[in-house]
This record gives structure tokens, C-alpha cells and sequence, in this order.
């Protein structure tokens, strides 16, 4: 079986998402972000619900003043969601593989005049932030994307403070998939 460059595909696959600001089924996005636990508000925040398999945000247990971190943000709707739920010193920041995604959602965040939300650019497997910077740790939908996602797991112990949260949505694979899907560069990036 043909190795695949999962990295190459997965931000190829991403980066023209990032680069399409129109919702190709608007109704089906709404939905599936209903289904997993998203108001209208939520929807309303900007980002791409599409992208996420679940609410990490529900299970946070976000409290006011605390320093969230988002691994692999996308858009930015699960850093805006955060960041409309904390106040006072709190802050919500986004990290993504993708200058593109990070574009988009610092339009957004500045349209929309979030002014507790940052976003940067950062692999999750190598986040170029200090140590024991963050109360909570999110992720939706994004690690089951990496290959050593022990390395990640790491990554997001070295960043959370002592007594922090992760709370993370994903897709788990439970048995051997078949060859012709493994050979499937599309099934590495969705």
C-alpha cells in the first residue's frame, strides 16, 4: 500500500476550506452544530461549525478570568464561543497549523470585536507557547488528523497549568480499517 503524506493532504484539504468564505449547505451545517450542542448565537460567532464533530466547549466548564487554549481553531468559532463566555482577565486563543485559517479568523475576531481572543500560528504537536500558561485545554475534531498523537498529548500537558481541564471532541477508530480506505487521502483529512 502507497504511503500518504497525511501532513501535505490534511493542510491542502484545509487550506481551501480556509480560502472559501461561502458555507457550501448552510442548512446542513446548522443542523449538525444544533445536533452537537450549538445555539444560534454560537452560529452567529463566525468560523466553520462543519469542521468540529463535537462541542468542547460544553464539557470546559469555563470560569471567568481563565486562559483557554484551542488546538487547531480553524475559523475560530470554538475560541469565540470561549471567548463570549469568560470575562475580566480571561482570554480564549486559537492555535493553527494554517496562516490561512489564522487569517480568516482574525477577520472575524476583529469584525466582531473580540478583544479577548488571539490566534497564531503553531503546529499542535510543537506549540510555541511557554509552560503551565492555561487553565483549559480544547480540541475539536483536529488530533485524530496528527500520526503521533502521543506527542500532542505532551504538548498539551507542557502548556496546562497545574489542576488545568482538557477537554477534547474526536473521533476514535475502534477496528482495522480497510486498505482501499487507509490508500483514501480524503479519509485523513475529514
Amino acid at each position: 500500500m502507497k504511503k500518504i503524506d497525511t501532513k501535505q493532504y490534511v493542510d491542502e484539504f484545509y487550506k481551501r476550506i480556509a480560502e472559501d468564505n461561502k458555507v457550501s449547505d448552510e442548512e446542513k451545517q446548522r443542523a449538525v452544530a444544533y445536533s452537537l450542542g450549538y445555539t444560534d448565537e454560537d452560529i452567529e460567532l463566525g468560523g466553520d461549525l462543519g469542521l468540529g464533530c463535537g462541542n468542547p466547549i460544553q464539557n470546559a466548564k469555563l470560569k471567568d478570568g481563565e486562559w483557554l487554549l484551542d488546538l487547531g481553531c480553524g475559523k475560530g468559532v470554538d475560541v469565540f464561543k470561549a471567548a463570549r463566555e469568560m470575562h475580566g482577565t480571561g482570554k480564549a486563543v486559537g492555535i493553527d497549523r494554517l496562516p490561512e485559517m489564522i487569517e480568516r479568523a482574525n477577520f472575524i475576531r476583529d469584525k466582531r470585536g473580540f478583544d479577548n481572543a488571539d490566534f497564531l500560528v503553531s503546529d499542535i504537536d510543537d506549540i510555541n507557547l511557554p509552560d503551565n500558561t492555561f487553565d483549559v485545554v480544547i480540541s475539536n475534531c483536529v488530533i485524530n488528523l496528527l500520526e503521533d498523537k502521543e506527542k500532542v498529548y505532551k504538548e498539551i500537558f507542557r502548556v496546562l497549568k497545574p489542576g488545568g481541564r482538557v477537554s477534547i471532541s474526536d473521533i476514535i477508530q475502534i477496528k482495522k480499517l480497510p486498505d482501499d480506505i487507509l490508500a483514501d487521502p480524503i479519509f485523513h483529512a475529514t
